[in-house]
């Protein structure tokens, strides 16, 4: 999340801003791309990152609720 191997993604750039549809992007600097878009002006902004939900035990058992 805050490494320094990001993934390009526009969604991701502080310049660009998702469409509806979710496969393109509006970039300040490049106009309408697609998400994958490889830009020299992609500037990291971890606020635009929505975290994916934790995955939920299937079945609960009497240990895991001991001290």
């Amino acid at each position: 999340m805050y490494g320094k191997k990001i993934e390009t993604d526009c969604a991701y750039c502080k310049h660009g801003y998702v469409l509806k549809n979710g496969d393109y992007t509006i970039c300040d600097k490049a106009g309408v791309v697609i998400r994958k878009f490889k830009c020299r002006k992609f500037r990291y902004d971890p606020l635009k990152r929505i975290p994916s939900r934790p995955q939920r035990k299937a079945e609960y058992n009497i240990h895991d609720f001991e001290l």
